[in-house]
């Protein structure tokens, strides 16, 4: 710690002293666009963008964020160095409850020599410098190698498997999941990867995943669509927290309830409401989301973070798998058939109906949603081993008629289709059934046995 902050107070020890606020504030932005260099050697460069994180030394590590930070000192230079030194005695004790799963009273007490060897870089969140004050949002990267010798046993972090992050934000009537402009999104993307053992997969969404991300599919209870959204970004379950926002008046107080919600069917683990009195939207979003994560945290340690078994696989058929292999000494096996099936979707639960009784059809490999349309026409795949006769009569045997391309239910009283007759019981060819293609031998003579070459020769 000490390398890092000492060519920074060099530089800045002979102006900041007798600086006013203003070019004091300026010239420590300079220092933390390019460490180490005096404030004359960048007069001439752009300076950091206090509403970007910056941070100061590098390496990543063990990270604690959100430490609120107010301090004094004789001077701008004393007081940030107060601030840094604050950050890190609240970031020990809230490093080891995490690693730990104990309370942050329980942390060994450290002094800041021990502090500082373990520290490897502070993270500026957010921060304001006056004369002999300093107010700011840090975050304190700890050494995973340095941290891990007070850790003790708890220095290896138990990781859970990666999740698929669907954050909704609900403020009036307009509900948000992946869009741009959503704070709530933005708040989870401040969230850094050392912070959790939680595994969260965070996407970059395109137009078609902000369509397949919305916040309608968090009230979704479909396993056969999560099941492919799933296999779509390599996760193993979902994770839905929720965000509803209320405000007093524009730019008065305003208050968020949380809800957290995992997996598929949306089962609640806690709520938290969350108020701010100045109505910042940010700093609301960003205290969520750590709310959030402690909860998901607890539930991973209780060990009930589990993925639902009911996404992996849906549609495999093992039964079907002993067969699957090329014919020894012959040719490959050919590939399933693959029907495209037109459906009436007027709910869901239309769509579950269809997608369940197809699946539980005999010669049927899988299922899949080619297109979705509740209120018309859905467009399905159907993957079988059986020629289209067969899978008509197999289906009907279900309860559903394919006509054509569309697959629909049968009604009632409506007939069941006879099956097909093999070509030896086919009628018309004698006067019974199969009577003609009944071919009698004639008895072989006494004494001479019949000759089996053509001819008859003996």
């Amino acid at each position: 710690m000490r390398s890092i902050l000492q060519p920074l107070a060099v530089a800045l020890a002979g102006t900041l002293i007798a600086a006013s606020p203003l070019m004091a504030q300026s010239a420590m932005r300079a220092a933390d666009a390019r460490p180490g260099a005096t404030p004359a050697a960048t007069a001439g460069e752009k300076a950091a963008d206090p509403a970007t994180p910056t941070a100061i030394g590098g390496g990543g590590g063990l990270i604690v964020g959100g430490i609120e930070v107010d301090v004094a000192g004789k001077s701008a230079i004393e007081a940030r160095l107060n601030g840094w030194r604050e950050a890190q005695r609240e970031a020990w004790p809230a490093l080891w409850s995490r690693m730990s799963g104990l309370a942050a009273e329980s942390a060994p007490r450290l002094s800041d020599s021990a502090l500082d060897s373990m520290v490897s870089a502070i993270e500026i969140e957010r921060e304001q410098i006056g004369p002999t004050r300093y107010v700011a949002r840090l975050a304190v990267i700890f050494d995973r190698g340095r941290a891990s010798s007070y850790l003790g046993r708890f220095s290896n972090l138990v990781t859970s498997p990666p999740y698929l992050l669907l954050p909704v934000l609900q403020d009036a009537a307009t509900r948000m999941a992946h869009e741009p402009d959503s704070p709530w999104l933005q708040a989870w993307a401040r969230l850094r990867a050392g912070e959790s053992p939680i595994d969260y997969i965070r996407i970059q969404p395109t137009p078609g995943d902000t369509i397949l991300l919305n916040a309608w599919a968090a009230q979704r209870r479909h396993l056969f669509l999560w099941q492919a959204l799933v296999d779509r970004y390599q996760v193993a379950d979902v994770m839905i927290p929720e965000l509803i926002l209320e405000r007093s008046w524009a730019g008065g107080p305003a208050t968020g309830l949380l809800i957290v919600r995992f997996g598929p069917t949306g089962r609640e683990l806690g709520r938290v409401r969350i108020s701010h009195p100045s109505g910042d939207i940010a700093a609301l979003a960003d205290r969520a989301v750590r709310e959030a994560d402690r909860i998901y945290v607890a539930e991973l340690r209780a060990g009930k973070l589990l993925p639902d078994p009911e996404l992996v696989n849906l549609d495999g058929d093992m039964t079907g798998l002993e067969d699957s292999g090329p014919l020894i000494g012959g040719t490959d096996v050919a590939a399933p058939l693959v029907l495209r099936v037109r459906v009436a979707t007027p709910d869901d639960q239309a769509l579950q109906f269809f997608q369940r009784s197809i699946a539980g059809t005999p010669g049927v490999s899988a299922v899949r949603v080619q297109s979705l349309a509740l209120g018309g026409e859905s467009m399905l795949d159907i993957s079988t081993s059986l020629d289209t006769a067969a899978l008509r009569l197999a289906l009907d045997a279900r309860g559903l008629r394919l006509d054509g391309n569309l697959l629909r239910r049968r009604v009632a009283g409506e007939a069941p289709l006879a099956p097909a007759l093999p070509e030896a019981a086919l009628p018309g060819l004698g006067d019974q059934p199969g009577e003609d293609m009944i071919e009698e031998s004639p008895a072989p003579q006494a004494g001479r046995p019949r000759s089996l070459l053509p001819g008859g020769g003996a």
